[in-house]
């Protein structure tokens, strides 16, 4: 008796926390007001569908003055060009 009521909480727990926000969820109007205001898309851009993403990297606490490298970072994950065209925006955060 106890081995089904230990099953059935473990799985009312696990039922509980998948239809909870998946992490970052909450976070999307927040990013998308922040990607404007760095220009990273334009500011009169209509958000019509957010898909939910992958996190490649992350990284915490980088010094102010450290220049981030997306090649080293992104460089096996994504496109060449596409890394192009990033790095120059990520090098002005902060300098605007």
């Amino acid at each position: 008796m106890k081995v089904i009521i230990s099953a059935l909480v473990i799985s009312c727990i696990v039922a509980l926390s998948m239809a909870r926000p998946q992490e970052g969820a909450q976070f999307t109007d927040e990013a998308i007001r922040q990607a404007q205001q760095s220009y990273l898309i334009p500011q009169d851009a209509k958000i019509q569908k957010v898909e939910r993403g992958i996190e490649l990297a992350s990284y915490e606490s980088i010094p102010a003055r450290q220049r981030i490298d997306l090649f080293s970072i992104l460089g096996d994950q994504v496109p060449r060009d596409v890394i192009a065209r990033l790095q120059p925006q990520v090098d002005n955060i902060g300098n605007e």
